[in-house]
């Protein structure tokens, strides 16, 4: 039932949210406040400002996750990554986090990627002729307050080059712009601290200060997880790919820069697990929640789409009060 409400292209369904999100994260209500004392400027702006009551900062990151729903949706839609217009990325987007994030994990990367989501719609934009130095600029903006909050979002730049090579004629300015929006961004924080009398940042440490380190889950929710978004991704990428050539070159340009999206997150992902161990669950739900919108698109079989989203938001709901 949910899978066939949120494929249409109706957005009262989108009030839905407003039971769902509470019911999958009540639980970060009462999570610990995020430590700004080491992280990015921006982490420790809101620690500073949500620190004095522990509520007030859970129900501020529920908000962002439905802020984020939202925009995921609007990108998906906007950038033609899908054949047909739907509310699926709200659905998916907060099961996919639920299932990942236990309370108190989503942490400073959840604040940073609206930032990201908006940067890559900015950049998405673009036509393979008429002007992009505006979007391009704004994307590097964009990516850049990211970093204030998560410094390793900076590394999505390469996504913003990549996405310039498939859309765009090569013009060296374009490339050089996006990297520009960041520095700006960084140079102007750096000064503002300065003036704070801050005079030691060190933005590459504060990619091991990201929160607590995670609880070990049971081996059988392990194995079902990953069952289930494994069958999802499968089903997913098959219908992507199908999609993938029957759409037009920009339809295919913009589907190539979702998959250098995706890559670039992995990477991150990656490092990041090498690095500490902690992945922030927000890199894995969002790229997951694009590509999963492609395996309940279509009617045949609908219900085991319905039937996977069920045991999908099961799994999210033990992982959340189990």
């Amino acid at each position: 039932m949910l899978v066939r409400l949120f494929r249409t292209n109706q957005p009262g369904i989108l009030l839905v949210l407003l039971v769902l999100l509470p019911l999958l994260f009540a639980a970060h209500f009462q999570a610990a406040v995020l430590d700004g004392a080491s992280g990015m400027p921006l982490q420790q702006l809101v620690a500073r400002w949500l620190g004095r009551m522990s509520w007030t900062f859970g129900i501020v990151q529920v908000l962002v996750v439905g802020i984020l729903a939202l925009q995921i949706t609007g990108l998906v839609n906007g950038a033609d990554l899908v054949d047909r217009r739907n509310h699926l990325p709200a659905l998916l987007f907060p099961l996919c986090l639920a299932v990942f994030a236990e309370p108190g994990s989503l942490g400073s990367a959840l604040f940073g990627m609206p930032f990201v989501v908006f940067a890559m719609r900015r950049t998405w934009s673009m036509n393979s002729g008429g002007p992009a130095m505006s979007a391009l600029f704004d994307a590097g903006l964009l990516l850049g307050i990211a970093s204030l909050f998560y410094m390793p979002y900076a590394f999505v730049l390469v996504v913003v080059w990549a996405s310039v090579s498939v859309i765009r004629p090569f013009q060296w300015r374009e490339y050089l712009v996006p990297l520009v929006g960041i520095a700006l961004v960084f140079y102007l924080a750096w000064g503002v601290l300065n003036l704070l009398g801050v005079d030691e940042w060190r933005p590459l440490r504060t990619v091991v200060d990201s929160g607590p380190s995670p609880t070990v889950v049971p081996a059988w929710f392990t194995v079902a997880r990953a069952a289930v978004l494994v069958c999802i991704s499968i089903v997913a990428l098959l219908r992507f790919a199908e999609h993938y050539q029957r759409g037009v070159v920009r339809e295919q340009n913009l589907r190539s820069s979702f998959l250098a999206f995706a890559t670039a997150l992995g990477v991150v992902m990656a490092l990041l697990s090498f690095l500490t161990d902690r992945v922030p669950p927000v890199l894995i739900a969002v790229p997951l929640s694009m590509l999963a919108v492609h395996a309940f698109l279509g009617t045949r079989r609908a219900w085991l789409g319905e039937l996977a989203v069920l045991v999908l938001f099961g799994l999210a709901l033990w992982r959340q009060y189990g």
